[in-house]
């Protein structure tokens, strides 16, 4: 498995990116590439899978590049987006993107309302980490292709997938949820590789 994580922090990149590593290379080889270079980083399809990261970015304030946004529209890379990650995801697509009051920081108990192999082998709430303070709520989401899989008492939706590809978005940080969140990119790389050894662009997974 060979996986591309798209760094979008700006500052303390190695303190803030480190987790994704430190997940990440228990499932295969990866490289790091920041989300402003990936329209001149030509060696992207050479990999599996893609792993968004999240930022202190805020979207709502005009904190994302253009050029990330279209390389989301067009890409056909499976990827797994978390939190600021998620949200470009779902903005890409055509999603808005909301501001809270407060930010959120702090262990959140997720509700999986829909059965989804991302959620393989856990129980039906998890506890999480969360850090945000902008999110995605239910308006315009199936019309922008993707399903909510999860939802939380401060946020309504928590996961989504993409219904026509292999796409997928967490808000919270399971990077930093310990087994829980190592479940979680198992169960995403599982996806991706099935869908690699069936040769075939499924929707069902």
């Amino acid at each position: 498995m060979k996986i591309l994580i798209v760094n979008s922090y700006r500052v303390d990149v190695e303190k803030k990116i480190n987790p994704f590593i430190e997940m990440v290379q228990k499932f295969g080889s990866f490289n790091v590439v920041n989300d402003v270079e990936l329209f001149s980083y030509v060696r992207f399809i050479d990999y599996d899978a893609l792993v968004l990261s999240g930022s202190a970015d805020l979207i709502t304030k005009g904190g994302y590049s253009k050029s990330y946004i279209e390389f989301l529209k067009y890409n056909t890379i499976p990827c797994l987006g978390i939190c600021y990650g998620h949200q470009m995801l779902a903005k890409a697509f055509g999603v808005e993107i909301f501001s809270g009051l407060t930010r959120i920081e702090r262990n959140e108990t997720v509700r999986i309302i829909k059965n989804n192999r991302l959620f393989k082998d856990l129980p039906p709430e998890v506890s999480v980490i969360e850090s945000h303070i902008e999110h995605i709520q239910q308006t315009g989401l199936s019309s922008a292709g993707f399903e909510a899989l999860a939802n939380s008492p401060s946020c309504e939706v928590e996961a989504i997938k993409h219904i026509e590809h292999c796409f997928y978005g967490v808000q919270f940080h399971p990077e930093r949820s310990g087994m829980i969140g190592e479940t979680i990119f198992r169960n995403f790389f599982d996806i991706v590789w099935e869908k690699k050894s069936c040769g075939k662009n499924s929707t069902r997974l």
